[in-house]
């Protein structure tokens, strides 16, 4: 009985998830995430989805998309959220430090229209994350998440860019 006890006490201490906490080691430079959210003559246009395990595609129809400066700060935070692929498996958002409230503010945003695309006009030179949401129900269970991918635009282009997570 005892060995049952303490087997659902550990079990459950991983079915209950803890959101972490994650130290920020570069400052947020505001002075960049700035230059980078004024108008420019560059446009970053495309689509985002994610296949189902039956092979069906999701697109991000609704979501909202945004486009986030490449600065060192978020370079960090979105590392941690995604890793080195363009989803984030995480489904908690860690609360970050420092957290400070500008990251949000120098950002641009849209959303997918019904087919999953989306446009950023008037976009300055320099790197950038662009993310957005792709969700659905199976069985009254939530699917997707986050999805993310990296742009960089310069002298005035056009580029398309498809964030599907892979």
């Amino acid at each position: 009985m005892r060995s049952v006890l303490i087997a659902a006490v550990i079990l459950s201490g991983c079915a209950a998830p803890q959101l972490a906490t994650v130290n920020i080691e570069s400052p947020f430079d505001a002075t960049q995430a700035k230059l980078q959210t004024q108008d420019g003559l560059n446009s970053i246009k495309g689509s985002g989805f994610l296949r189902q395990r039956g092979g069906g595609v999701v697109t991000c129809a609704g979501s909202e998309v945004v486009l986030i400066p490449a600065t060192y700060y978020a370079r960090e935070r979105i590392a941690h959220l995604y890793g080195t692929g363009g989803i984030n498996r995480h489904r908690l958002n860690p609360t970050f430090v420092p957290d400070p409230p500008e990251y949000r503010t120098f950002t641009k945003k849209t959303r997918c229209d019904a087919q999953g695309n989306f446009m950023f006009e008037r976009v300055a030179d320099g790197d950038f994350f662009v993310t957005t949401g792709v969700h659905w129900q199976v069985g009254g269970t939530n699917q997707g998440g986050p999805i993310m991918s990296r742009a960089r635009v310069a002298g005035g282009e056009t580029i398309n860019i498809v964030i599907s997570g892979d």
